[in-house]
């Protein structure tokens, strides 16, 4: 089978191309920078989601788009190319592949298109869009899903799936959360903040995207949810797995929100992005403890593994790269 994909070179790319490569399946990558050198089953396409032709080259001839690309950010100043990218560029690469004769589009979402509160009460695909409104990542992964599901018909096959905080091994860039392991393995963060989120492995992600294509309901949205962890438990399996324990006071909010002040100005005089945001502690705080993946695990088969397995995996692959020494 012929698939097209966004977001490629991405952190969920690297765990899902191995697996539809093995599976035998021929490849057609969207990449910003030109790339000469492809593994067999690979054909890269030089473009971007404004460009209408680079989207035309990447679908023609497919039968399965995945549309993995998205701007992440978790900053306090609204930014419009966030926003623009994630909803204009969603839209872009849906009619590409509607009039390429696509027959099945897999969108990635986020857990954020939702809204999570009440927060310690079950959530699944039935909770209501989030109440976000502010042009940044939250807003634009509600209005990219709905645009996605607005573009399901006869001819296309529109599925979604959301995915929770990803994490796990072959995290290139480092991602947020990749940082995060990092500096806690390393000792490098002062204290922690109150809350947590859910995480799912970005292997069990690559997988449940992979069944989708053979097996996701037209029309349907997924939520891939893992295991919710505090950031006091997150730091304590790390200092289980290093066989030191990670000692730091979790920080009240009134200082943590108090800082902030201080933490911008530090980023300003450093030209380096802050140690976090109000944005990054709302994600932590108002996060719901009890997301189901119901859904995935009837239709997809999907079933996370152990948080602990990956959080090994996670830290070895850290290690392997030289980001943990």
């Amino acid at each position: 089978m012929e698939i097209a994909i966004t977001g490629a070179t991405g952190f969920i790319g690297s765990a899902l191309i191995p697996i539809l490569l093995e599976q035998g399946h021929t490849l057609r990558l969207l990449t910003r920078r030109p790339i000469t050198e492809a593994p067999p089953g690979v054909a890269w396409v030089h473009g971007d989601l404004e460009n209408a032709a680079s989207l035309a080259a990447l679908t023609r001839g497919a039968s399965v788009v995945i549309h993995l690309a998205a701007v992440i950010s978790v900053s306090d100043k609204p930014d419009p190319r966030v926003h623009h990218l994630n909803t204009a560029g969603t839209e872009a690469i849906l009619t590409a592949a509607r009039e390429a004769g696509v027959r099945r589009f897999i969108h990635l979402s986020s857990i954020t298109a939702f809204n999570q509160y009440p927060y310690d009460e079950p959530m699944d695909e039935s909770r209501p869009p989030s109440t976000s409104v502010t042009p940044g990542y939250d807003y634009s992964k509600t209005l990219s899903q709905a645009c996605a599901l607005a573009f399901d018909s006869p001819e296309m096959d529109v599925i979604v799936l959301a995915p929770t905080a990803v994490i796990g091994p072959h995290d290139h860039a480092p991602s947020l959360i990749g940082k995060a392991v990092i500096n806690l393995y390393k000792g490098k963060i002062p204290a922690l903040f109150p809350g947590g989120v859910d995480f799912v492995d970005v292997r069990d992600l690559g997988m449940a995207i992979v069944q989708a294509i053979r097996q996701g309901a037209k029309g349907q949205v997924y939520i891939i949810s893992g295991h919710w962890k505090s950031l006091a438990e997150l730091a304590y399996s790390i200092g289980k797995l290093r066989g030191r324990p990670v000692r730091l006071p979790v920080a009240p909010l009134w200082l943590v929100f108090g800082m902030l002040p201080l933490v911008n100005a530090w980023s300003r005089i450093t030209g380096g992005p802050p140690y976090y945001t109000r944005q990054s502690v709302y994600n932590l705080i108002y996060s719901n403890r009890k997301i189901s993946h119901t859904k995935a695990a009837r239709d997809l088969g999907f079933h996370p593994r152990p948080f602990e397995t990956t959080l090994q995996d996670t830290i070895n692959w850290f290690k392997e790269t030289g980001a943990i020494l």
